[in-house]
C-alpha cells in the first residue's frame, strides 16, 4: 500500500510508473556501443593521466555491456572513475518524466549533499548532480546519458563530465546523419 511506503520511496515509485508509458509509440532504440561514444583517448584526455578500462567478472563470463563504458585512472585505494552509461526509455516523453522523478530522489539523497542542477545547453535537457555521486544525466531523444566523473578528492567534476557530454553528443550527432 503506497500509504506504508516511505515519502522518499514515491519518486522512484512514479520514475517507475513512468517507464512503464502509455499509448506514446516507443522510440527505437541507440545501437551504438558506449566506448565508440566515449573512448580511451577522451578518458586519458579529461584524466591528464593514465587510465584503465574496467571491466568485472561477469563481463568477462558473459561479454562487455555496449551500454556503457568503464575508465579508472586512479588505482583501487583511490579510483577516479570516468563511465558513461546509455539508458534507452521508451519515448523521449518517458525520458524527461523519469529524469524529472529521478530529480527529487537525487535531491534528497545524502551522498549528494542536495546538490542537484540543470546543466542548460546540453542534449534536450540535463541535470547535475554532485556530492559524492558527480553524475551527469543528459537526455537525448528517449536515451539518457550518465556520465560520472568522480574524483578522490571529492572536488566537483562537472567542467570534465560536460567536456564528455558534449564530445558525445557531437559523435551522437553523425552518427544520427549518417
Amino acid at each position: 500500500m503506497i500509504t506504508s511506503l516511505r515519502r522518499s520511496s514515491v519518486p522512484l515509485l512514479l520514475a517507475i510508473l513512468a517507464a512503464c508509458g502509455g499509448s506514446e509509440k516507443a522510440s527505437p532504440p541507440l545501437k551504438v556501443d558506449a566506448c565508440t561514444l566515449f573512448t580511451d583517448a577522451d578518458a586519458m584526455a579529461i584524466a591528464g593521466e593514465s587510465i584503465v578500462a574496467m571491466s568485472s567478472t561477469l563481463d568477462e563470463a558473459r561479454g562487455r555491456d555496449p551500454g556503457q563504458c568503464i575508465y579508472n585512472s586512479g588505482n583501487l585505494e583511490q579510483p577516479r572513475i570516468l563511465s558513461l552509461l546509455i539508458r534507452q526509455h521508451r519515448s523521449p516523453t518517458t525520458a524527461k518524466r523519469t529524469l524529472e522523478a529521478s530529480r527529487s530522489t537525487f535531491t534528497t539523497m545524502t551522498v549528494t549533499k542536495g546538490h542537484v542542477q540543470d546543466v542548460p545547453g546540453l542534449g534536450d535537457g540535463a541535470l547535475w548532480v554532485g556530492g559524492s555521486l558527480q553524475q551527469l544525466h543528459v537526455l537525448r531523444g528517449a536515451a539518457e546519458l550518465v556520465i560520472t566523473v568522480q574524483s578522490p578528492d571529492g572536488t566537483d567534476q562537472l567542467k570534465p563530465a560536460r567536456q564528455i557530454a558534449e564530445k558525445v553528443l557531437e559523435r551522437l550527432s553523425k552518427i544520427a546523419k549518417a
